[in-house]
């Protein structure tokens, strides 16, 4: 499993698309943190600090797509240029082949994850800093919290791109239904009102918007921790069904 880590860690860091992605996802978060404190600087009546920050971590929209485009890509580049099969020659054992794609890139989505959500927090801050309007420290009352379990659900949505590549081995075809996955059931819950609550709160994209809300949760949604062990939990089941993928299938 070491050598099989370190073999899929020089793959990844080898390639430009890993950097471009995972320089998307920090400077989406940044510029959306910006952009909101900036935003406010002239917003009349002034916003509560609570209400500046939910909104900072808005980026996290666009960087869970980039860094789920990158766990797909990290699986599905090597069948678009023919390297699995030096990569399965070089390692028989393919549940170890996706293991170690799971840890070195899970591990890396998850550093870039926590990079990006505390860069859309201080950008955020920055930007207001000089007004009247009051700051959100790190030790005010849920904005750690929050600011880390951004971070871990977008390392949570990496695996998920992980898994979803292994079924379906494509990049476009894996992309195109992760995209889909992500939004179409958030706008098919929100045809039924109030009522779509029972369902959207099990919708990954309406679980990061109340896991990042330190005021006003939406009610009936999940909190932030169960949010992100539910995101953990899909990622753990679309990874097996890769794994059962990847045993049956010719490379």
């Amino acid at each position: 499993m070491r050598l099989a880590a370190r073999m899929e860690w020089i793959k990844l860091r080898s390639v430009r698309s890993t950097w471009w992605l995972a320089i998307g996802a920090v400077v989406a978060m940044a510029a959306a943190g910006a952009g909101v404190g900036l935003g406010y600087r002239s917003h009349t009546p002034v916003a509560t600090a609570a209400q500046i920050f939910n909104n900072s971590l808005g980026g996290a929209v666009l960087a869970q797509l980039l860094l789920s485009a990158l766990g797909v890509l990290m699986v599905t580049g090597e069948y678009g240029s023919g390297t699995i099969r030096s990569t399965l020659a070089a390692v028989p054992r393919r549940r170890t082949v996706l293991a170690a794609k799971t840890l070195v890139c899970g591990g890396f989505a998850l550093t870039v994850g926590l990079v990006a959500s505390f860069a859309g927090y201080l950008s955020g801050q920055l930007a207001i800093r000089g007004t009247a309007i009051p700051a959100a420290g790190l030790g005010d009352p849920g904005i750690l919290q929050a600011v880390v379990l951004t971070g871990v659900y977008l390392g949570a949505t990496a695996l998920i791109g992980v898994g979803l590549g292994a079924v379906v081995r494509h990049s476009g075809a894996a992309i195109g239904t992760l995209f889909g996955l992500m939004f179409v059931p958030m706008i098919a819950a929100g045809l039924f009102g109030e009522s779509g609550i029972t369902i959207g709160r099990f919708l990954p994209l309406l679980m990061l918007l109340n896991s990042i809300a330190v005021t006003k949760p939406v009610p009936g949604l999940f909190t932030g921790w169960v949010s992100v062990l539910l995101m953990a939990g899909y990622a753990t089941v679309i990874l097996l069904s890769g794994g059962v993928v990847l045993r049956r299938r010719d490379a």
